[in-house]
Order: structure tokens, then C-alpha cells, then sequence
């Protein structure tokens, strides 16, 4: 490892921001005997598996055990939490977000990743079995395969589906299984998938490609899945309406109001010491009541159709 414990910052892009962030993750991690993996965005450039464009943020997935540790790791050196509450999610919290202050990406340190069905332990033993290793930022990164890599990518382009540029991704992630991939590598894809079990959330991708697949969700994670995709941009207020639903009926008016109603102190921000003003705390208010209202008729119109 050549990359200090602590680089300097500011005055360096989001590219050179989220290299470092890998970087940095890799190192204290090492240094503390965590398991970690960088995932998604430079690692799929890197793989061929998507047009390269620059990430918003650096993703990695630790090991499940261990995640805690590493995030306490990482508040030595100047990432936190970003402040948000606790919000109910269709497909469970799955990542946790970290910011720093004079950096202009975040970390999100995942401990499992939506589609894969299998325990979170299992999946990632799995992903670490074939683990390979990248350069990045002149640092030693341990990357999943290609092939496990692939997966992810796919998942995450179904997950979005809606969205046409994650169409676009779905479909690269196609043509390279087809086209570009080793045997060695088609086979890491699909044991992945099936380790993962995550064959039924990549079906018609095994259409695609003429393969058999298993359905490995079941009837509740189908329909928790697929009501994600359908109304995943609307996932806080369906997640909302999800938990009134599934609540007890003397819990269900407690439900509905901490839905409607957002403090201050629980009003999502970067700085966690500064209190959002009350014109600040109306505003934010009134627009997550604007968006709610309108992801309310999208969500009836799909249910009713």
C-alpha cells in the first residue's frame, strides 16, 4: 500500500475524489483486518461493463460483521453519517451513507446489495471467494471478479429499469456476457447469480441469453421486488405506505403521522450540528408533501391498473 492514512484533500475533482475514497476505504480496512470490496462505478469502467462516466460517490461492501467497524474507522478521519432518520425501504437498508465535509463525494458502505436474495453473509463470502485486485490511486483494491462484478451491475440496471440510461447499462451488461466474456467468466456470472439467489430478479436477462434459471425469491420477495421497480422513484412514500399497511391498527395512526411529519432535528442535512431553520423546516416540509401527494397517484395507478 502507498497511499498515506490520511491524503490531503481539496482542490481535486469527483473522479479524484472517489479514486482516493477507494483508496482510502482499501487501506484502513487492511490495516484493521476488515474484509472489504469496491464495487459499481470505476471498478464496472474498469471491467468494460458500462460506458465509463464518473460516479457520484465510491461504493463498497464490507464484510456484514464488520461494517460498524469500518465506519468508526472512517469517523477518525473526518467521514460521518450523513443526519437523516430512519425511514421504512421496500427492499430493507442495505447501505449506509458517509460524507466529509471538504470532499465532494460520499462513501456508501454497503453490507448487502438489493436483488440478491441469498443471507448477506453467504453472498459476500461468495463475492470474496473470487475476489481479484485492482491498482487505484497507486493502492492494492480488492475487487469482486468480473463475473460477480457483472452481476451487480445487472442487478442494479433491473432495480432501475425504468430509467433509460439503466436500460442502456442492462443491455452493455448483456452484449459483454454474450460477445466479450470468457467461458470462465459466463460461468462466475451465473454461479454468482445462483449462490446470490438472485436467477428470478435476472430472468430475462437468462432469456436473453438462452439460459435456464431458477425462481430463488419467494412470493413475498417477488412482490416486495417488483413493486420497487414499479414505483422506485417514489420508494420513500411506498415504503410509507407499506409499513401503515403491514402495521397493527392501534399502531397505524403513529405510523401515519411520523410519515407526514418531519422535525427539525430529522430534517436530512450534511452538518449535523446545525438545526435547519423553521423557514428551512416548512420549506422541506412542504416539499416532501408536494412529492408525496403526486407519488400517491402513481402508486394507485399502478395498483389499480
Amino acid at each position: 500500500m502507498t497511499l498515506a492514512a490520511d491524503p490531503a484533500v481539496g482542490g481535486f475533482s469527483l473522479d479524484e475524489a472517489n479514486e482516493l475514497a477507494h483508496a482510502q476505504v482499501a487501506h484502513v480496512a487492511a490495516e484493521n483486518g476488515i474484509r472489504v470490496l469496491s464495487i459499481k462505478g470505476l471498478v464496472a469502467d474498469r471491467y468494460r461493463l458500462r460506458v465509463p462516466r464518473v460516479a457520484a460517490d465510491a461504493d463498497v461492501w464490507v464484510d456484514p460483521a464488520r461494517r460498524d467497524d469500518l465506519c468508526e474507522l472512517l469517523a477518525l478521519r473526518g467521514w460521518h453519517v450523513r443526519r437523516e432518520r430512519e425511514v421504512p425501504s421496500l427492499t430493507g437498508q442495505h447501505s449506509v451513507t458517509l460524507i466529509r465535509d471538504d470532499w465532494p463525494n460520499d462513501i456508501d458502505a454497503h453490507h448487502r446489495f438489493p436483488g440478491f436474495f441469498a443471507t448477506d453473509a453467504s453472498v459476500f463470502e461468495r463475492l470474496w471467494q473470487s475476489r481479484e485486485q485492482m491498482i487505484i490511486a497507486n493502492t492494492t483494491v480488492a475487487v469482486p471478479s468480473r463475473g460477480a462484478s457483472a452481476v451487480i451491475a445487472a442487478l442494479h440496471a433491473v432495480r432501475y429499469s425504468k430509467s433509460e440510461r439503466h436500460s442502456l447499462e442492462l443491455r452493455d451488461v448483456v452484449e459483454r456476457l454474450r460477445d466479450d466474456f470468457s467461458s470462465q467468466e459466463r460461468t462466475e456470472f451465473f454461479d454468482v447469480a445462483r449462490v446470490g439467489c438472485a436467477q428470478w430478479v435476472l430472468r430475462d436477462l437468462y432469456d436473453q441469453l438462452g439460459e435456464r434459471w431458477q425462481t430463488d425469491a419467494d412470493e413475498h420477495q417477488r412482490r416486495v421486488w417488483q413493486l420497487n421497480r414499479e414505483t422506485v422513484e417514489d420508494g420513500a412514500t411506498v415504503s410509507w405506505l407499506d409499513a401503515v399497511r403491514s402495521a397493527p391498527l392501534a399502531r397505524k395512526p403513529a405510523v401515519i403521522l411520523r410519515a407526514a411529519w418531519i422535525s427539525r432535528a430529522d430534517i436530512p442535512r450534511n452538518d449535523p450540528d446545525r438545526l435547519p431553520t423553521r423557514r428551512e423546516a416548512w420549506q422541506h416540509r412542504a416539499l416532501r408533501w408536494r412529492r408525496g401527494f403526486a407519488a400517491l397517484l402513481r402508486y394507485a395507478r399502478v395498483t389499480l391498473r
